[in-house]
């Protein structure tokens, strides 16, 4: 994974130790075995660290480096850039090694052995010189890569207790209850491909609002998502309980809208998403192949900032907004983290989190924390230490693109809890007091990757589609009904049926000629309804239902439009009938009735100039 780094212009050994002050190189050459000075300069310090650091005798300093210290050289030699990044190292061996310590009653601190391998940089941070690292390289061994821990079973474990609080009015005062708040299993990929043909089909109908300004689904969108999508959302609907309690609202019905749209299956016209082309063709693509295009339309230009959705965090508007760092960078990071999870097995989230650290798949949020913050700009800043760090801005990023966009997608099977008190980490920030999460997806806890994320992550050339059979058997009469006898339409296969049939009562259809040919001239395909019912029916169509079906699918696209015309009245049957039979004049119109021409709009300049040559004119509107 690329990182941003900011390189000295000179980081070489002898650059390096200039930069120290006399006292500091003092330090360091008392570091050296078997070497002494007496009043040294600046310059025969730097000469005598040098030579001994660029000689054999760095080996046996190296030899004498505890295991964690000579893990923290490796890392920084057969890094890219020689820097040490901290971050990476806890992350992966999970503490840090001491540069420092400090010298008994003394507020001074002398630095260790490590110092004389790893130093500071101008631009923060710690680096092993360019030319030692070269010559450190011949003799120190490259760091074992990390690795990721998986297991094929998620722990047993009673649900975990909570206690909530609130306000009643009534008692007039605070009143507690015990809650069990048990880990929630979802599978995706079945969910995944019924739902992206839920989906669209609800943008064929016209039945998806969206904001023309945000382009975020409307209040009644959700709602009608949330009762449509398979195993409906993640969360129930239910209300604060408190007037301060963050909301945690819809996750799959949000995120669906925003997908389909980032990935031109749909576009807006009058606050209603429409299906595009592409989006229809996505209904007759095989559906694994249509939900790797929207993952990958989504790392490309997803359409907001996932971060926006922790809206615990404030100031992300406005000069907060400047400092962000673009969302891609931190999706390819994720991503490339996520395809090297083992497939079927379960990863616990902060495992993952530490793993994409110690990986290399970092990422920042943003250049200046200080501009977010809890509850006050000044009090509740993230710029303080301890209050921005990886788990508040990094692991919450990771969360909603793991949960509302990974989740919904059947990339992972994702095992998660309510999010109120299922991580405390934010607690000791100022104005969290009253906070019951952080975020909508604190209570994720494990992932899983699926087959089908495999697919979507570039991992597998092929998917081999588990999609379930349809449940669903009917019985199609002469008379176009079509009667449902044992199963239940899934929301899909309703929105299917709507297209073309009128419902009658329970489990009772009728296939209707104006709905149809409705629905053929939006684009509707005759060939779903066909596979439907041939899939519910055993016994082959009737004659009559087939004839049906034939003559709808002629009828509704009987007429097809293409293009815009000008129709221009002549001032007498006798100049139209001239000029259409003029040979430059007439092959650029058509005659309509005893006066009129018809012409195509993007000829009109032609038309203009050709009619001018036969001595006549045509007024400009």
């Amino acid at each position: 994974m690329s990182r941003y780094v900011c390189l000295d212009s000179d980081s070489s050994l002898r650059t390096t130790l200039d930069r120290c002050t006399v006292d500091e190189l003092k330090k360091l050459v008392a570091l050296l075995p078997g070497v002494t000075m007496k009043a040294p300069r600046k310059a025969e310090l730097i000469e005598t660290l040098e030579r001994f650091l660029r000689s054999d005798g760095v080996v046996r300093l190296w030899t004498q480096l505890k295991a964690l210290e000579q893990s923290a050289v490796a890392e920084a030699v057969h890094s890219v850039d020689g820097a040490f990044d901290p971050g990476a190292f806890h992350a992966k061996y999970g503490a840090l090694p001491a540069f420092q310590i400090e010298e008994e009653n003394c507020w001074q601190k002398n630095p260790t052995l490590l110092g004389l391998f790893i130093h500071p940089k101008v631009t923060g941070g710690r680096s092993v010189p360019d030319d030692l690292r070269e010559q450190l390289r011949t003799f120190v061994p490259k760091p074992a890569a990390p690795k990721l821990s998986a297991f094929e079973q998620i722990p047993e474990r009673p649900p975990r207790k909570w206690t909530s609080r609130r306000f009643d009015a009534e008692k007039r005062g605070i009143v507690y209850e015990d809650h069990e708040l048990p880990l929630i299993v979802r599978l995706t990929e079945q969910a995944a491909l019924q739902d992206l043909r839920t989906v669209l089909r609800l943008i064929d109908q016209e039945k998806i609002s969206v904001s023309s300004k945000t382009l975020l689904p409307s209040k009644a969108t959700m709602a009608l998502l949330n009762d449509l999508l398979r195993e409906r959302d993640f969360f129930e609907r239910t209300e604060k309980v408190n007037s301060w309690d963050p909301e945690i609202g819809p996750v799959k019905a949000f995120s669906w809208v925003l997908l389909v749209q980032a990935a031109k299956f749909a576009a807006l016209r009058n606050e209603k998403l429409l299906l595009t082309k592409t989006g229809r063709a996505a209904l007759e693509t095989p559906l694994p192949q249509s939900l790797r295009e929207l993952w990958n339309a989504w790392i490309a230009r997803g359409i907001i900032d996932e971060f926006s959705r922790i809206d615990t965090i404030k100031g992300q508007k406005g000069k907060g907004r400047q400092s962000f760092t673009p969302p891609g960078h931190r999706r390819l990071a994720i991503k490339g983290a996520l395809a090297e999870c083992p497939v079927g097995q379960w990863v616990e989230i902060g495992e993952f989190s530490r793993y994409m650290r110690a990986a290399g798949f970092q990422f920042e949020v943003t250049r200046n924390p200080w501009s977010l913050y809890i509850c006050d700009a000044q009090y509740g800043s993230l710029g303080y230490e301890g209050y921005g760090g990886w788990n508040i801005l990094q692991e919450r990023y990771l969360l909603c693109l793991l949960f509302e966009y990974a989740a919904p997608l059947g990339m992972i099977d994702i095992a998660y809890e309510h999010p109120a008190g299922a991580r405390n980490d934010f607690k000791g920030q100022w104005g969290t007091d009253d906070l019951i999460f952080l975020s909508r997806y604190d209570g994720l806890r494990y992932l899983r990757l699926t087959p089908l994320g495999q697919f979507i992550l570039g991992r597998a050339d092929h998917y081999e589609s588990r999609e379930e059979k349809s449940a669903v058997s009917l019985i199609v009469l002469p008379n176009r009904q079509i009667r449902i006898e044992n199963g239940d339409l899934s929301p899909d296969q309703k929105l299917l049926l709507e297209n073309f049939a009128e419902p009658q009562c329970s489990g009772l259809w009728v296939l209707d000629e104006a709905r149809a040919i409705r629905s053929i001239e939006k684009g509707a395909r005759v060939s779903e309804l066909r596979a439907f019912l041939t899939a519910g029916d055993p016994q082959p169509l009737p004659e009559a239902v087939e004839g049906f079906i034939t003559a709808v699918e002629k009828r509704g696209a009987a007429c097809v439009c293409k293009g815009t015309a000008l129709l221009i009245e002549c001032i007498s049957p006798q100049i139209a009938e001239m000029i259409t039979h003029n040979s430059e004049t007439g092959k650029l119109c058509q005659r309509a009735g005893e006066r009129c021409l018809v012409l195509p709009v993007d000829k009109e300049k032609s038309f203009r100039a050709a009619l001018n040559t036969i001595g006549y004119g045509m007024p400009q509107v």
